[in-house]
């Protein structure tokens, strides 16, 4: 797998069906619990996220009343990894107070940076929506507008503005004042944000890919949305096994046949180059085992804990197929 070998740590995908919002991150928070209470450690990211203004606001206001941009997601993953990713070899980066990278001394090599585990380490994209009734975003999204990214870069954050919508007067009043968007790059077409993709937001994912394969911990991957993979079928993480998590229930796959299938799903018209559907790529492959999962109260689901100890029949057949 990409240069892995059979003894290192595993690093286990869970990613979503159909539906939005189907209990990935309590399905990957209990993971986490369960990994490290089994092995010692371990650690949960999230590459891409994202949260709406309007219907995820206390979330919003709790980020940006310190100056940052994130969401509950990666807060709960921060929350519950035991420790830092490794830092990549020859990176010439350290891990800083806010627990995202810093300068360090230039080809010094440590297997565990020392700082915090924080969403902005864990999450290298996040994403704030606002929903615009009526409106088509600049990226195609009907009812709904993009207004700005945070992305983790070597010497810190930087943000990525939706120029489009500024000039339109979408941006909250207050998001200026909450967060550093003076020197924010400012995108007004999607050519535009492509170029920023490339040059930023492609590197931020390659730099979070090279910490997972270079730490000694297993992790747990949560992908986005129902994309299949957040991660490039290219570069050095496969995952050992994956968990297609749905309301009620949890399939069960192989890490080899699951890229297989994710690698023929990538060159059909449905699909792009960088992201594949879920569905797109279980339609081919039979699960290994589908696993029940029973439902959580608020106080359950907040829990990792709990959340192994209920969904440990889930987890048994996770490991079973690494």
């Amino acid at each position: 797998m990409n240069g892995r070998r059979a003894e290192d740590p595993p690093v286990l995908l869970v990613a979503g069906g159909d539906r939005v919002d189907a209990g990935k991150t309590t399905f990957s928070t209990g993971l986490v619990a369960s990994l490290a209470t089994r092995i010692g450690d371990a650690v949960g990211v999230k590459p891409r996220a994202g949260n709406d203004h309007w219907f995820d606001h206390d979330d919003y206001r709790i980020a940006t009343d310190s100056a940052r941009l994130y969401g509950k997601d990666a807060r709960r993953l921060a929350a519950v990894s035991t420790r830092p990713l490794a830092r990549a070899a020859a990176s010439g980066e350290t891990e800083g107070a806010s627990g995202t990278p810093t300068p360090g001394e230039t080809g010094r090599r440590t297997d565990i940076a020392t700082g915090p585990v924080t969403p902005e380490s864990v999450n290298p994209v996040h994403r704030l929506w606002k929903p615009t009734p009526g409106r088509t975003g600049m990226l195609g999204d009907t009812g709904r507008t993009f207004l700005c990214d945070r992305v983790t870069a070597p010497t810190g954050s930087r943000f990525v503005v939706n120029g489009a919508a500024e000039a339109a007067g979408l941006l909250p009043e207050d998001l200026a004042e909450r967060l550093p968007l003076a020197d924010a790059t400012r995108v007004d077409d999607v050519a535009a944000f492509n170029d920023v993709m490339a040059a930023d937001y492609l590197p931020a994912f390659d730099r979070l890919a090279e910490r997972i394969a270079a730490t000694p911990v297993p992790v747990v991957v949560e992908s986005y949305a129902n994309v299949a993979g957040p991660l490039s079928r290219d570069g050095p993480v496969e995952p050992d096994a994956i968990a297609v998590v749905d309301p009620g229930r949890a399939r069960i796959y192989a890490g080899d046949r699951y890229a297989k299938a994710r690698a023929v799903a990538s060159g059909s018209p449905r699909e792009g180059t960088m992201e594949e559907h879920t569905d797109a790529v279980t339609e081919m492959i039979e699960p290994l085992s589908t696993v029940a999962l029973p439902a959580l109260s608020g106080d359950e689901r907040g829990n990792p804990s709990r959340v192994a100890e209920r969904y440990e029949p889930a987890y048994e057949a996770l490991f079973e197929a690494i």
